[in-house]
This record gives C-alpha cells, structure tokens and sequence, in this order.
C-alpha cells in the first residue's frame, strides 16, 4: 500500500519522491524515499483524518522545538477519501530486533519526558477508551459473537470498565501505539526517534502509553516471529514499572480497552491464533482474582 502512496503523491502533488527501501513492519509498512533535493523521508499511511494529521504535524512541530525525538511531517495528503498519506522526516537510528531491560528504561524514560507537553493545548483529543459500551469506536457485539468465552471477556472489560480513574485531567502527551517498533536507537542504546503518530497525537495521560507498550510485548513474548520481542527479565521489569506507577483499577481500564481493541482487530484480520492469544493475555488481568 505504501508504495501505491508513493505513486499517488508524485501523481497528485507532483512530489518527485524516489523509492529508496519498502519495509515490511507495523499494519501499514512504510517506504524510505528521497526527495528531488537529496533528503530522504518515510511515506506511511495515517488512520485519521487529514484534520487530526494536520493537529499532529503542529503539536509535533512544537514538541520538536523542546527537544523530543520526533519526526518532522514534512508533508500531508488525502489521496481519497479515508486515506491519508504522511511524508514524515527519518530520523537516525534504527528498531530493535529484541527487547531487553535496558530497551525498557530507554522506552519508559523517554514517555517520561511527554509529562504536561500539552497542558495549554485543550484542543487535542485524548484516546477513546472502547470499554464494551454502546457508542464506543469497537463494537464488543462482535468480539461477544465469537464464542462463549468471548462473551465472557467481554463482560470482563465492562466491569473493568465501570471502575478505575480518568485520564482526561492530565496534559501529558499521549502516543496511543507506544510500542517498542515504533522507536529508533543508536548504537548506544539512547533513542533517537518516536516515530509513526499515524493515529494522531493524543492529550492525557502518558501512562497509557506503558500499557499498551506492556499488552503488546506481552502478547509479543506468546508469539512466534514477533518484532522486537522480549526477554523474560524486560517483560517482568516492565509488569513490575507499569504496575508500581498505575494504580490497580486505571491499569485493568486500560488493558480492558487494549484487550478489546485487540480482539477485535484480530477478527477483522483472520488471525484465530492471535485472537485467542488476546483471550489468554485479557484473562491474565481482567479475571477473577487475577
């Protein structure tokens, strides 16, 4: 798909863009390209709207000046309807095939660093928690259709839902797919780039971004071939972070939506061992007396 963007973008706005590399990583790829000039860029496909992708380029911007490690979105399109197309700077550095302990510190200190970024900006929306209720982005109807078992999940992540605190008073940041694929690293272990903000920049709170770094490492670890996965020790030091700084009824809301979320996403993609594995990792936290 990203390669068709490319296309798409020379042919629509005349960018001149060359393809350097296609990778193959996260739902939509992405493509190294270099620009007329001799810059080289990476083309990757957003799933929000072009207004929300244009609030995200300014906060970006912004961010950028105060010395995070976030690209550039040097250019914007809506090739049509629904699809929208982001030009975003490359950064140095490059992901990480595995992730170890210091992987962890590195990931958690720089979402560390998101803390009252957008404190002046209102404007910014926070994540959609999707907790099984009516008007919610991800329809539990269809993970409950699934199985008995699903149905029971489902009723799982309502009562987690009925419970726990509110992000929507902090001013925090929020990278809503904070996972370990989405950062880049030197050679010394220090980040160098948060990258892919395709859902948009979120405002909240920054601890949901250690969430869901933990539900998809630990889906990660139950996973053969999974990018980036983790040592046993990353995974354990993480749990032990992520359940020290979240008290207990915010973090089983949070891993409620993720569950969901992850469900649901897994039946949309035909992928039954991945839904079942999401089954397992949302009854490890949300059952009784997990």
């Amino acid at each position: 798909m990203s390669i068709e963007l490319v296309r798409e973008l020379n042919a629509l706005a005349g960018c001149g863009l060359e393809v350097v590399e296609e990778i193959h990583r996260g739902q939509s790829g992405a493509v190294f390209v270099r620009w007329p000039d001799g810059r080289e860029s990476v083309v990757t496909t957003a799933f929000a709207t072009i207004a929300r992708m244009e609030q995200t380029a300014e906060v970006l911007e912004d961010v950028r000046a105060q010395g995070l490690p976030v690209p550039r979105h040097e250019f914007l399109l809506e090739v049509s309807p629904g699809t929208v197309a982001v030009v975003q700077e490359r950064l140095p550095g490059r992901p990480r095939s595995r992730t170890d302990v210091a992987t962890v510190d590195a990931a958690v200190a720089v979402n560390e660093r998101f803390a009252g970024l957008l404190a002046d900006r209102p404007e910014v929306p926070g994540p959609i928690l999707s907790l099984g209720r009516p008007d919610d982005p991800v329809p539990a109807e269809a993970v409950e259709e699934h199985s008995e078992r699903a149905r029971r999940m489902v009723a799982l992540i309502r009562h987690a839902g009925r419970s726990g605190g509110s992000m929507s008073t902090r001013g925090d940041l929020v990278h809503v797919d904070f996972t370990v694929p989405n950062l880049l690293f030197d050679d010394a272990g220090m980040i160098t780039g948060v990258v892919d903000w395709n859902y948009g920049v979120a405002r909240g709170d920054r601890r949901y971004g250690l969430v869901k770094l933990l539900h998809t490492l630990s889906f990660a670890a139950r996973s053969d071939g999974a990018d980036a996965a983790p040592t046993g020790a990353a995974l354990d030091h993480l749990d032990r972070l992520v359940s020290k700084e979240i008290p207990a009824p915010l973090l089983r809301r949070y891993w409620a939506h993720h569950t969901l979320t992850m469900l649901y996403s897994s039946l949309r993609w035909g992928t039954p061992r991945a839904f079942e594995l999401h089954l397992e990792l949302g009854e490890s936290r949300l059952a009784e007396g997990a």
